[in-house]
């Protein structure tokens, strides 16, 4: 517990020193983790205030809220997700939950941007096209001179995809150079 203490320490003093960084999602996720729940939402909130094109953190606010049934809390941070990105499946999904549990239809006009056809009705060749997108995106964050810069990167990566979806730990893999 004395670590995760001295990791939160340092989140806030980073983000101290850094405001307007976007630190703020992860200075609130840990805080949600330890049930802090009030001040996670308070953490986002302010980060939100100071980035408010930060798609992400409305996501997570609105998967909050939505987790808690404050519906309209939830609808408002789905709704500006999805004015800042009108593709985003993520937002459309969450105004469609919202909507399902208020038990009323989507909008017809006003609001019916955040309601594209889903990636179901996408071509083929739109979701191959995606995924290349997210594959060059993926190298390029990668893009560093050492490998063992690389390997490290790509370690966190995996552990904070194995912590976020609750897999069990993978076995350590080999790499050769």
């Amino acid at each position: 517990m004395m670590e995760d203490s001295a990791y939160l320490k340092r989140l806030k003093e980073r983000l101290r020193r850094k405001p307007d960084s976007k630190l703020s999602l992860s200075f609130a996720e840990e805080l949600r983790r330890r049930d802090m729940i009030d001040e996670a939402i308070a953490a986002l909130l302010e980060g939100i205030k100071k980035n408010p094109g930060f798609i992400t953190a409305h996501l997570t606010l609105g998967r909050w809220y939505l987790s808690s049934d404050m519906l309209p809390e939830a609808k408002k941070e789905f709704l500006e997700a999805a004015e800042k990105s009108p593709d985003n499946l993520f937002a459309r999904k969450g105004l469609a939950e919202v909507y399902k549990r208020m038990g009323v239809e989507p909008p017809e006009e006003a609001e019916v941007s955040e309601f594209p056809a889903t990636v179901a009705t996408d071509s083929k060749k739109d979701v191959v096209d995606r995924l290349n997108l997210f594959l060059e995106m993926v190298k390029g964050r990668f893009a560093v001179s050492r490998k063992d810069a690389v390997k490290d990167r790509l370690g966190r990566m995996l552990k904070a995809i194995n912590i976020r979806f609750a897999a069990p730990p993978p076995a350590a893999p080999s790499y050769k150079d």
